[in-house]
């Protein structure tokens, strides 16, 4: 089930002001600060790092995406940061996308290891900075492609994509650690 139409159109508000702030070439430097921060919290919590928690539905979150644990956050992540590479390189290269914006598709494993989680995660660091090798292609690009909820964007936001969709799932792994020590 996808996010509350209001709060898509204040989301899409909130993704192009990220954009402004965060361009493209700011993605790499913070997605890897972001991956590293999702890191520290899986190690830790180490053995925990596989129990799934309960939280709060948080803004920008489908209500699926509630009982997750950290292993599967960063398969989640993973997941979708290698989709959003092939989508970036495809337009920057003008070429169709490819990507299939569907939500659904990027679910992670319910049974999502940390190391395996972990390696993927790096995968799609290094694919993403592939990606985002040309600035000045995804600059010129004159594609867009669809997201399921924010409609069509342009390469630039697509390029600036991950380190938006990232924060949203960094909120929630800080929640997923709250949870796996109750005061």
């Amino acid at each position: 089930m996808p996010i509350p139409t209001p709060e898509r159109r204040i989301a899409r508000l909130v993704l192009a002001r990220h954009c402004r702030k965060h361009p493209p070439g700011a993605t790499m430097p913070l997605v890897r600060e972001q991956h590293q921060t999702l890191r520290d919290l899986i190690a830790r919590h180490n053995a925990r790092a596989t129990a799934r928690v309960q939280i709060k539905r948080l803004p920008g979150m489908e209500a699926s995406s509630t009982n997750y644990s950290l292993a599967m956050v960063a398969d989640h992540l993973a997941r979708v940061n290698q989709g959003l590479a092939r989508g970036v390189a495809d337009l920057a290269a003008e070429r169709p996308c490819e990507l299939v914006a569907d939500p659904a598709l990027f679910k992670p494993s319910p049974d999502a290891e940390p190391t395996k989680a972990l390696d993927d995660l790096d995968a799609s660091e290094r694919a993403l900075d592939a990606a985002l090798a040309d600035l000045g292609a995804i600059d010129a690009s004159t594609r867009t492609h669809e997201h399921p909820w924010f409609g069509p964007l342009p390469a630039r936001m697509w390029a600036c994509f991950p380190t938006f969709h990232n924060a949203v799932h960094l909120k929630q792994a800080d929640l997923i650690a709250l949870g796996l020590h109750p005061a």
